[in-house]
């Protein structure tokens, strides 16, 4: 059973019971939020799309700056999403969106994701003594978002500004390039990030706080596997697992039997065993009764009937 304790936070996020981890983080996207082309005399058009492109990375360098995140490679990410792996398949969890069970398939405690804001000239022109002055201020403004593993819900939110002002007049000029832009892009990032590391650092002390209880689960036929709040656990038999007091949703599945779906309020320690009922039957089991069956046919019928009847043992021959 792989990164059981993961299920301690109840909202996706590694904790021990005594100290939080590093957390497993991976990059969904960046998007671009921004109204598109932005023009000033200082940049010309700035294509807000194309800029916003540079975010994955500026996004990814900064993480990598981070002692409290493990990055996750997101090609990896990438591959679980359109191919999802055997644990998601046994999980049954298809239906969910693809970047959750990627993200479960590689363990991740969070989810990343960026987005342009706006990426805004501005400009005041004064004339003192006649003379024309042109003051121009270039704003870049990102966000960042943490999500929950579990069920995509934001669990943090960091957004931040970097700006550059100019002075252009006749005897100055200043014109930025796509490299000044990508700087500017990564500074602001580097501003969100702590904003956001800080929103999870709050929520991990939050849950520090709640009680906890252990959790032991089996089934008549183990293994089987277990599911709390969305969340894939591993296989039956689990023992004293810890888990946060208060409601929890467990979905236990074996092929062949029916999935059992159990809504618990857990406010103590709690041992819990789950019987599963058959849906199919095994090959032994079908080629079992077959072998019991008598084959009849019917004779002086417009058309041959076929009967299956169960072999009864002769009691008085001892068969």
């Amino acid at each position: 059973m792989k990164r059981v304790w993961m299920i301690a936070m109840g909202m996706g996020l590694a904790l021990t019971g005594v100290r939080a981890a590093p957390l497993r983080a991976v990059v969904l996207n960046f998007e671009n939020r921004s109204f598109g082309v932005a023009t000033n005399s200082v940049t010309g058009a700035i294509d807000t799309k194309a800029l916003a492109g540079n975010g994955l990375f500026a996004l990814a360098k900064a993480l990598a700056g981070q002692t409290e995140f493990v990055l996750i490679d997101r090609e990896d990410l990438m591959k679980h999403m359109e191919q999802p792996g055997d644990k998601a398949k046994a999980a049954g969890d298809l239906n969910k969106p693809s970047f959750l069970r990627a993200a479960q398939a590689l363990n991740a405690d969070v989810v990343l994701r960026g987005s342009l804001v706006s990426c805004t000239p501005s400009k005041q022109i004064l004339s003192p003594g006649g003379i024309k002055t042109e003051f121009l201020t270039l704003t870049v403004r990102v966000a960042v978002e943490a999500l929950d593993v579990r069920d995509g819900a934001i669990l943090a939110m960091g957004d931040a500004e970097a700006k550059r002002n100019f002075r252009q007049s006749e005897a100055e000029q200043t014109v930025l390039g796509e490299s000044d832009l990508i700087t500017l892009l990564q500074e602001a990032v580097e501003k969100a990030v702590p904003e956001v590391k800080k929103a999870l650092a709050a929520r991990l002390e939050e849950e520090r706080q709640r009680p906890m209880a252990s959790l032991s689960l089996k089934t008549d036929v183990d293994p089987a596997m277990v599911e709390i709040d969305g969340l894939l656990i591993g296989t039956t038999p689990i023992k004293n697992l810890k888990i946060y007091k208060g409601d929890h949703t467990i979905t236990i599945g074996k092929a062949g039997y029916r999935d059992e779906n159990k809504r618990l309020l857990i406010d103590a320690d709690q041992a819990l065993e789950i019987s599963l009922i058959r849906t199919e039957l095994s090959a032994d089991e079908l080629k079992s009764i077959l072998e019991k069956a008598r084959l009849n046919v019917g004779i002086g019928m417009p058309s041959p009937v076929w009967i299956i009847q169960e072999q009864i043992p002769d009691i008085k021959a001892g068969k």
